[in-house]
Parts: structure tokens; C-alpha cells; sequence
């Protein structure tokens, strides 16, 4: 790696120099989109950073952000950076116990927050004793302080408040001043230096701040050049929270490398439109995200348009289908298919994706938890090929990419340029590479047990296939390990059931159990319509407990158990009206199930399906009004 490339200050000062009225940030705003070019979000960055030295912002501090994805998080974020300081992006999902742990862990010395609901979160969850400059991205010059001297907000007696306007133009009034401090951050050596906190989601307990090295993060970035994935024209869309390092990577640091252009989508509702807009070159989305994106192209399917093409999108959908299936198997693909594919690529196909605006996409990458195959079998059959990577926020992300086009089934790849994979004894994944995290804030690596000698422990059971690449079983804390002492990956029965027909999420549960039974949620509007071809009507929490609807569950089921062997197999399982969600207590902020909350809100309807012989059974009605209408559970 060059020294020139041990800064991600650096990379933006490249960046500026070489393409200076390139686009770099768009959003799209109410006079239409507005898009700061690399010349001038390095100008802002350092009007920005100027501001935070006024501040009395100092090397080794933490900056943190509460916005959504706006250009001035991005600039907060690279202005704290050039502070000598550390970032930190806060959830705005994040319940109040859980925000209050993580600013009393980071402690940042500034919050750059979005608005005043947000402040009014923030004023709760601050510790006694803490009192941060409060950086108000809607608040106008005019009713700041123009000075730091006097910057406090009269609303909030003892609190200390300025606008974003403001701060920029007290940097502009102290740039040259702080033009010799700034020169020496970046020309001094910030390899092993920590450039942000990552918290973790929490799946499993209070999340941990990840720290990520300057050194770490320069390292993902080459090792993507490395394998030629930066396309000529870079475009992203950012709409994950930046608190996920899977945002970070491909909307923060990859364009830092790439010289790319990035469409801030701050209302993940209007995702559809940003794509559109934007026509990305890369696009990556954790499961959910690829399943809402198929339920549209379901609907637009059905729909006036392809109805007098549905010949000739069948035809096409049917030939890329069975080249995705080939090439999941490593079999070799026949000429004769392999020309028919590129047809079909070409035709109705085509049209499909320019309406989606996916006709320029390069790369489509799903991670952070498994993606069904269903969903990528759908998406190779309209002609976008969805690799999956594998990698945590411990390793700077990714470690493993599956590289070749539709990837391999069940595969996560092969480890990226200069990173190395083994298994422990019990199956665990083990990773030493250059991205991973020197450790977590506030806690040793002794005390964590993160790392065993120079290997990374990550908590997750694989193997590694003949070809070399890694295939994730489960989470080693999640294995199930029936009665009978038999060791079941709860992921791999979840994978098959998720997202069939009606299904949304599904649950296995059968630790220290005789079998394998099943909680799983569904998507209303699909059981809506189920319902109205079976001639039912009635509420979501009727419908799951009808007959009808229990057996083509049941038959779902069984589809699923034809490639389970007999002890993965469920042997009951209960439709639950429910939506899961981070709100609820349910999901992380990443959408990664959080088992234990969910196996302590269920804990009276799995034991009812322990109760008697296996076999289907919809909620009892008074267990299904108590978890209808009992409190929400808090994360453990």
C-alpha cells in the first residue's frame, strides 16, 4: 500500500486535485437534485473541521452524528477525521436505553444532530456530567450565536448549541489560523490512528464500539482496486443508516478511492425513485432490502405493461433461470444456453431493468445476514446476478466476496487480496487480515476474547469448500443442539422458509428440544390475497389462525423439510400476525433477528408446541391476544 494511501484525508484531497468539478454528493431536494462537486466537498470538509477545532475539538476525540443520509453527514464525518477525532453515526432506530449506553460509551465532545426531535433524544440519553456542543443541521445562522464565545442555546439552560451555518462560517473566519494545525493531522502518520467507532447492532447484547484504523479502512479500499471492482464510473446510492459498516464502505470510503458519485436517498421509501434517478453501478442490500425490491418487480410483472409480453418475458425469465442454476452448481454452461442468456438479457428483460433503473448496474451484492434462494434465483431470472459477501464490522466489513457472476450456491466467496481464512476445531470461522480492528472501545481484547494469538474469532460457524470458498453454517452462540445432542443451524432451515409464498420471517427453535418447531410472520398483503383466491376474508390475526391458510403454510413446510434432513425438519410451527421490526424490539437496526427477545415474547406459544404430538397448529386465541397487545421487549 502506498504511504500515500494510509489516509483517508488523503484519498479526499486526491480525489479534489485530479477531478475537481466531478460530482461527488447529490441529493435530491425540493427545487430538484443539488450536487456538490470533490472540490467543493473538500472545501466544506475543511471549513467544517476548522469549525471543530473552534469547538475545542482535539486529537482522540469522538464526534458524533445523529442524520439521516445527507451531505453534511458525510462532511461531519471526513471534518472529524481531519480533527484527529473519530466519528461516530448514531441509529436513529436506537432505543433510548440503547442510545444513552452508546453516548456514555463514545462520549463525543460534539453531536451534529439532524433536528429537534432528534435533540430532544439525545438531551434524554446524555449521562450527568456530559454537556457536548449540540451542531444543529436545522437551524438557521440568524438564530445562532455568531460567535463561539457565546454559543449557547437559551432554550436549554447549561446546554451549548450553534448552527450548521454557523459553524461553517466560523470555520471560514478560522481556516488560516488553523491551516498549520490541519497541514500537520495530514501529513503526520495516521496509519494505526482510529478514524471512526462502529457500534455494533446488538444482536446478542450492548453493542461495542468497533474501532477502525485509518490503516484498516485504506486496506479494504485497495484490496476492492486489487480485484478490479471499482467500475470506470462509480455511482452508489446511499440509504442504509451510516452507522452500518456496509454503508460506510460502499457510499463513504469506496468513492474516496473510486472517484465515484454518490445519491443520498435519505427516505428509504423512495428508494425505487433514487434508483431511477441514479442508475447505480453498485448496489449493495442486506436481505430485506433485495425482497421489498422483489416484491415491486412483482407487481410491475403483473401488471397492463408486461401483460401482452409475458410470452417473451417467460421464454427469457426461463432460459436465465437455468443458466443461474448451472452456474450455482459449477456445472459448465452449454454454448447453445450461453447465447440464449445473452438474448435474453437483451429483450424484454432489458426494458425491465432500465424501468428500475438497474440497467447500469455492475455489481449487486446482498450481506449481513444470508439472502434465500429464492430471491437470487428471481433476480438471475431478470438478468441482475446478486454475489453475497461475508465479513463483520470487526474486519472493516468485508473479508470475503464471492466474486464470479451469480456466485455459487451458499457461497460467500473466497477470502479478499492479503486477507486469511481458517476453521477452528468446532467449525469457527477464524480471520487475521489487515482490516481487523485493533479492538473495541473501552474494553480489552482479553476481556473481549476477540482474538486468539493474531486470528480474529468471529463467532461464526462454516467450511471451506474444495474450490476454497467459505460457506457460513450459523452463528456459533445460535447452533441449535437438539435433546438427542444433535448440532442444527437454525440459518439453514430460516434460508429455505423465508420469503416462500406467504412467509416473511421465520424463527427455528429446538435447543435442548426433542424437534424443530417454527415461529413465522407473514407478509399481509400476499396472505390478503391468498385469502381472497381461497374466498377469505377477515383480519391479518384471523386469516393466520383459518384452516386453509394453515394448510398451504403446512404445504410451504413441507417444501421446505424435502432438503432438511429428518432432525432440521420442522415439525410445527405457528403463523404469527406480528410485524417484526427494530421498533418492536424484534430486529436489530441491521434487520438481523434478535433470537432471545424474540424466544422470550413467543415463550408461551413455543411451549404450546411442545405441549402435545408434532404436528401444525395455529395460536391459541388468548396466547395470540397476549402477544398482540403485551409491552414491547427491550433488547437483553
Amino acid at each position: 500500500m502506498r504511504s500515500s494511501e494510509t489516509s483517508i484525508i488523503h484519498l479526499l484531497e486526491r480525489q479534489a486535485e485530479q477531478q475537481p468539478s466531478a460530482p461527488a454528493i447529490s441529493v435530491l431536494t425540493a427545487e430538484g437534485v443539488e450536487t456538490t462537486s470533490w472540490s467543493e466537498y473538500r472545501r466544506l470538509t475543511e471549513l467544517t473541521a476548522a469549525g471543530l477545532l473552534e469547538l475545542g475539538v482535539v486529537s482522540g476525540d469522538t464526534v458524533a452524528i445523529f442524520a439521516g443520509n445527507c451531505l453534511e453527514h458525510y462532511v461531519a464525518d471526513l471534518a472529524a477525521v481531519q480533527c484527529g477525532a473519530a466519528s461516530v453515526s448514531l441509529y436513529a432506530t436506537l432505543a433510548d436505553d440503547q442510545l444513552a449506553h452508546v453516548l456514555k460509551d463514545a462520549n463525543p465532545s460534539v453531536i451534529v444532530v439532524a433536528n429537534e426531535q432528534l435533540r430532544e433524544r439525545i438531551r434524554g440519553a446524555l449521562a450527568d456530567g456530559q454537556r457536548p456542543w449540540l451542531v444543529n443541521l436545522d437551524a438557521v445562522a440568524e438564530t445562532s450565536p455568531k460567535t463561539i464565545s457565546d454559543a449557547v442555546a437559551p432554550a436549554q439552560p447549561n446546554e451549548r448549541g450553534i448552527s450548521w451555518e454557523s459553524l461553517l462560517e466560523t470555520g471560514a473566519r478560522k481556516l488560516e489560523s488553523h491551516r498549520s494545525r490541519l497541514s500537520d493531522q495530514a501529513s503526520s502518520d495516521v496509519k494505526d490512528c482510529v478514524a471512526t467507532y462502529v457500534y455494533t447492532s446488538g444482536t446478542t447484547g450492548a453493542s461495542k464500539g468497533v474501532a477502525l484504523t485509518h490503516g484498516n479502512i485504506c486496506w479494504q479500499l485497495d484490496s476492492w482496486e486489487r480485484m478490479g471492482l471499482f467500475a470506470p464510473s462509480y455511482r452508489a446510492i446511499s440509504y442504509l443508516p451510516l452507522a452500518h459498516i456496509a454503508e460506510r464502505l460502499w457510499s463513504l470510503y469506496f468513492p474516496l478511492k473510486a472517484g465515484g458519485h454518490v445519491f443520498c436517498c435519505s427516505d428509504p421509501s423512495q428508494l425505487g425513485a433514487s434508483l431511477k434517478l441514479h442508475r447505480p453501478s453498485f448496489f449493495m442490500g442486506v436481505p430485506r432490502i433485495w425482497e421489498k425490491l422483489k416484491d415491486t418487480i412483482d407487481q410491475r410483472l403483473a401488471s397492463e405493461t408486461y401483460r401482452p409480453r409475458s410470452a417473451d418475458l417467460a421464454r427469457d425469465r426461463q432460459t436465465l433461470t437455468e443458466a443461474w442454476t448451472l452456474r450455482q452448481t459449477d456445472a459448465p454452461l452449454p454454448s447453445d444456453l450461453r447465447m440464449q442468456a445473452l438474448h435474453a438479457r437483451e429483450g424484454v428483460l432489458h426494458d425491465l431493468r432500465v424501468e428500475l433503473g438497474l440497467d447500469k448496474l455492475v455489481f449487486g451484492t446482498s450481506g449481513a445476514a444470508p439472502l434465500g434462494d429464492s430471491i437470487k434465483r428471481f433476480f438471475g431470472s431478470i438478468g441482475v446476478d446478486i454475489t453475497q459477501a461475508y465479513g463483520m464490522t470487526e474486519t472493516t466489513g468485508i473479508a470475503t466476496w464471492e466474486r464470479g457472476p451469480g456466485g455459487s450456491r451458499d457461497s460467500v466467496g473466497t477470502p479478499l487480496p492479503g486477507c486469511d481464512i481458517k476453521l477452528a476445531e468446532d467449525g469457527e470461522i477464524l480471520i487475521r487480515c489487515p482490516g481487523n480492528t485493533p479492538g473495541y472501545r473501552k474494553v480489552s481484547n482479553a476481556q473481549s476474547g476477540l482474538y486468539r494469538g493474531d486470528w480474529l474469532a468471529s463467532g461464526d460457524v462454516g467450511t471451506i469448500d474444495d474450490a476454497g470458498r467459505l460457506h457460513i453454517i450459523d452463528r456459533k452462540k445460535e447452533m441449535i443442539v437438539n435433546s438427542s445432542g444433535k448440532n442444527i443451524s437454525p440459518v439453514a432451515i430460516e434460508s429455505r422458509l423465508s420469503d416462500e409464498g406467504f412467509i416473511d420471517k421465520a424463527v427455528a427453535i429446538g435447543d435442548q428440544r426433542p424437534y424443530i418447531v417454527a415461529l413465522i410472520t407473514v407478509k399481509q398483503r400476499e396472505l390478503t390475497d391468498l385469502a381472497a383466491r381461497f374466498g377469505i376474508s377477515g383480519e391479518i390475526a384471523e386469516l393466520v389462525n383459518h384452516p386453509e391458510i394453515l394448510k398451504d403454510a403446512q404445504r410451504l413446510i413441507n417444501q421446505c423439510n424435502a432438503g432438511l434432513s429428518r432432525p432440521e425438519q420442522v415439525k410445527r410451527f405457528t403463523l404469527i400476525p406480528d410485524e417484526w421490526s427494530n421498533r418492536t424490539g424484534e430486529m436489530t437496526p441491521t434487520m438481523k433477528i434478535r433470537r432471545q427477545v424474540v424466544e422470550r415474547k413467543y415463550a408461551s406459544i413455543i411451549d404450546a408446541m411442545y405441549a402435545t404430538s408434532p404436528s401444525a397448529n395455529p395460536i391459541p386465541a388468548d396466547l395470540a391476544r397476549q402477544v398482540r397487545t403485551g409491552p414491547n421487549t427491550e433488547e437483553v
